[in-house]
């Protein structure tokens, strides 16, 4: 994640609080030094983290990212509160380009949800931040992310979605791929974020397809990030006549609820978290600012007629931080809010 300034330095958010760490391993792949409570704790993060690097890698680029030139300082904390993460990046050139000069992560929270869904998250953060050597847009690099967390950390995003867009508190995509800063109701960006990001992967073939075009997407729109240049990248890679042309196909398909599936088995052998036996905690968490709860229940307000502007909600934001306040209405705001179906639960299993 990358934090618009001219350093370009990236900042999460970190739920929780966690005592100091007790022992450091550095990977045998020369691309991770993680301190952790002991000496096991540090060696399977650090071996998962190698893991997650190779995986997210292959599904994103269809290749290994080569060796970094520094190691990444991970640093665990286990904490019974709410898990999160922070992986701060500065960015600078080699050879007339834009490349990732600097990087940390820190995660904190109980191991288990560390492992299968923060640690994951937090490594799709370096792949994309390596792969564009710049700032990713904050739709895509969180929602991209989200794609790693688990299956039902996923459909709570998709819930959630709809629960903010039948509130009308979605944000137009023509704005929202624009936004180089998060706005001050953050939870949109997140559960929005990962809705856009899954379906244009799907649109786009799904696996490694779906997300190589979601990153030529990416490339063209953020040439400028000028409206021009997203609908233009719109049109190239998904055949739209516009973003506007999108965000129609994308409330269409999201008209469909969303049906919970199992999450991925942890105890089969191959799997990155076998051994682990027990389930892990479904809690969602932020990764933007402090204090700012991903499932706080949806704000009611009474609405008359929509002005030309409307100002954003009154929202945690992180102290110090600038936030820019474009000019952000409701979703579509010159028709009613989506009105989506609530989700499709599996039926309960027969004794």
């Amino acid at each position: 994640m990358t934090l618009r300034r001219l350093l370009l330095v990236c900042v999460a958010v970190v739920a929780g609080n966690g005592g100091a760490s007790a022992a450091t391993y550095n990977t045998p792949e020369v691309n991770f030094t993680v301190e952790a409570p002991s000496a096991e704790l540090a060696k399977k993060f650090g071996d998962m983290a190698e893991d997650y690097r190779k995986e997210k890698a292959l599904e994103w680029l269809g290749r290994e990212m080569p060796q970094w030139p520094q190691r990444c300082r991970l640093l665990v904390q286990i904490t019974q509160g709410s898990p999160g993460g922070a992986t701060t990046f500065t960015f600078g050139t080699e050879g007339g380009r834009s490349v990732v000069s600097s990087q940390r992560m820190e995660i904190r929270g109980d191991v288990k949800q560390l492992l299968y869904s923060v640690l994951p998250h937090e490594v799709t953060h370096t792949v994309l931040a390596h792969h564009f050597g710049r700032p990713v847009p904050r739709w895509a690099d969180e929602g991209g992310s989200v794609l790693s967390e688990n299956d039902e950390e996923r459909f709570n995003h998709d819930v959630r979605c709809r629960e903010l867009l039948n509130a009308g508190r979605g944000i137009v995509l023509r704005t929202l791929f624009r936004m180089t800063e998060y706005p001050r109701d953050m939870i949109v960006l997140y559960a929005q974020g990962y809705s856009v990001t899954s379906f244009l992967v799907k649109k786009g073939g799904d696996g490694r397809e779906g997300r190589g075009k979601l990153l030529q997407f990416l490339s063209q729109g953020m040439q400028g990030n000028t409206s021009e240049s997203w609908n233009a990248a719109a049109n190239k890679v998904y055949g739209f006549a516009s973003v506007d042309a999108m965000e129609e196909a994308w409330l269409t398909a999201l008209k469909t609820p969303p049906t919970r599936v199992v999450a991925r088995d942890t105890t089969s052998p191959g799997t990155p978290l076998a051994g682990l036996t027990s389930s892990p905690k479904t809690e969602l968490r932020s990764s933007a600012a402090p204090a700012v709860p991903l499932l706080e229940p949806p704000v009611k307000t009474a609405r008359g007629s929509a002005p030309d502007s409307e100002p954003f909600r009154p929202s945690v934001a992180p102290p110090s931080t600038p936030v820019s306040t474009p000019n952000v209405r409701p979703m579509a705001p010159d028709r009613p809010p989506p009105v989506l179906l609530p989700p499709e639960l599996p039926p309960p299993m027969k004794q």
